[in-house]
């Protein structure tokens, strides 16, 4: 393990559990639209990136539908759930160096928080994404307009 993952783990250790209870999930759900470009919310419908559907307690890297993980994310050992996640929202080359997401990270804690409340309800098996959210031919995609905003 590399001092930057003994960083971010370290860094996860002292999150609070709570930061997607905390947040705005129709807030979430709008920053949601930077990601539906290339993020599904239905189960195993994978994009330019995997399917997001069931994604607490996965392991990174470890849906079987997808097979264009990068090596860094396959091996890094996480398990997705609420302080990993938003470790990785906050900045996905930190978390785990050398992954292929092209995302440079939504620094906001409030922003994260809320899209993290969405991601969370949005997710879970059985749940019926929000159609709005799943418009993946929009511009302003993570690169987009709205992306832009994301990186601050």
């Amino acid at each position: 393990m590399n001092r930057s993952m003994i960083t971010a783990f370290a860094t996860i250790a002292f999150l609070p559990p709570v930061l997607a209870q905390q947040g705005d999930a129709a807030r979430g759900q709008r920053d949601f639209q930077a990601c539906a470009p290339c993020h599904s919310l239905q189960p195993d419908r994978n994009m330019t990136g995997p399917s997001l559907a069931d994604l607490w307690n996965r392991k990174a890297g470890g849906l079987p539908s997808f097979s264009r993980y990068s090596q860094a994310l396959k091996s890094s050992g996480i398990t997705w759930d609420d302080a990993t996640l938003n470790e990785w929202l906050r900045d996905p080359q930190h978390l785990i160096p050398g992954n292929t997401m092209l995302f440079r990270g939504l620094k906001d804690a409030g922003r994260r928080g809320d899209l993290l409340a969405f991601l969370k309800a949005a997710t879970q098996p059985g749940h019926a994404p929000p159609s709005a959210a799943q418009r993946g031919n929009q511009m302003g995609g993570m690169m987009g307009r709205l992306g832009s905003k994301l990186r601050r």
